[in-house]
């Protein structure tokens, strides 16, 4: 599909974490010369409000902030909507492609489309679960918009088979539509390492937003027993998130272990590299996002060669497993222990899986990913 004429929306909600919205957006700018980019925060985030931003030949060209970051999720969504259907009105010209992260943007397109204001739209899938919702009412609400979206959208751009199967066996709709569209990185800026100053480093990344399903509190309470078999081990903390206060609550007091805070996503290309090893311990939890999702943390860790620890969680550890490209352990303690002092202090072992750490990164490019996106819209 030639975007390069056309008027381009992209409509995500987001969290101070870089990821598939921000790729898109970085990525669909360099193709076309005019892109508005749409942004919502989700509740549990620090950002400040929705935003509209306008990019012109690649460089943003000027920003309109919009509603506030709200208490209420439900009244949240109606917001969002709105604001997406009123401001796009307001640009008075067709958009060719509306990309739309989440399903209420997605059905935002879709009213625009009705409505003769865009041409196609692409319903962007990066997360999935079982019940998205304890509360049945906004589980229902929510479950029906996501069927909305997925009969009215023109594409279904989804992270992955195991996303994809999911949500074909949930509902009814045109499977044709379905393209899949991994997690990538942009490689161009990661910084450069030497396998002999990872080597001599005995630093662990846990980067991400903290929140409980991620496990950073069993690599919290693994650290102990960590420094007693690998004296100098040390885990950095890179992010932000609702579980934050209590993560530091539990690690008070161990001179092992540093929280970093939250960095900017070039920044941390330019620091993870030069660091020993990632860590990935999410929760074995069945109705996690993590099962069905491309998390990714896991890739970039491996991009910035470093190999991994996760837990038999999303499908990426198949990956890890096979090649091997670290170790993959259960939600576990002593496993995960067990699993950091091997990486740790066998170097052997640590070089084989930098090496094919390196090679799979290598075909990770977020523009390969999306050209071929691009070109399997043509049929």
């Amino acid at each position: 599909m030639d975007i390069s004429d056309k008027f381009i929306i992209v409509a995500g909600h987001v969290t101070e974490a870089y990821g598939p919205v921000q790729a898109v957006k970085n990525y669909l700018a360099k193709k076309t010369d005019d892109l508005l980019y749409i942004t919502h925060p989700f509740t549990y985030s620090k950002l400040e409000g929705s935003a509209a931003e306008f990019y012109i030949k690649g460089k943003q060209d000027r920003v309109h902030r919009a509603h506030k970051r709200g208490k209420s999720q439900f009244i949240q969504w109606i917001k969002d909507i709105l604001f997406n259907i009123g401001f796009i009105r307001k640009q008075k010209k067709k958009a060719g492609l509306f990309v739309a992260l989440n399903n209420l943007n997605a059905l935002s397109g879709i009213i625009l489309k009705k409505t003769g204001r865009v041409e196609k739209v692409a319903y962007y899938i990066i997360d999935h679960t079982a019940r998205r919702f304890k509360n049945p009412l906004f589980n229902f609400i929510y479950e029906n918009v996501d069927k909305w979206a997925l009969k009215g959208s023109d594409y279904v751009w989804i992270l992955s088979e195991r996303m994809a199967e999911a949500k074909k066996k949930k509902f009814r709709f045109d499977h044709s539509k379905i393209i899949i569209v991994p997690v990538g990185m942009e490689l161009d800026k990661i910084d450069r390492y030497t396998r002999e100053e990872k080597l001599s480093k005995k630093t662990m990344i846990l980067m991400g937003m903290l929140d409980k399903t991620k496990g950073v509190q069993l690599m919290i309470e693994a650290m102990g027993d960590i420094v007693k078999e690998v004296p100098g081990a040390k885990l950095l903390i890179i992010g932000t998130g609702p579980y934050e206060g209590e993560l530091k609550k539990l690690a008070q007091g161990m001179e092992s272990i540093e929280f970093t805070g939250a960095m900017e996503h070039d920044e941390v290309f330019r620091f993870i590299p030069h660091h020993r090893i990632g860590l990935a311990p999410y929760m074995d939890d069945p109705n996690s996002y993590t099962y069905y999702a491309d998390p990714t943390k896991p890739k970039e860790y491996l991009g910035c060669g470093l190999p991994l620890i996760i837990t038999d969680v999303p499908w990426i550890a198949e990956e890890v497993k096979k090649r091997p490209m670290g170790i993959v352990c259960r939600y576990v303690k002593e496993e995960l222990v067990k699993s950091c002092i091997k990486l740790l202090d066998d170097d052997e072992f640590y070089g084989e899986c930098l090496k094919n750490a390196e090679e799979f990164a290598s075909g990770l490019s977020w523009d390969k990913i999306y050209d071929e996106t691009l070109k399997k819209m043509e049929n």
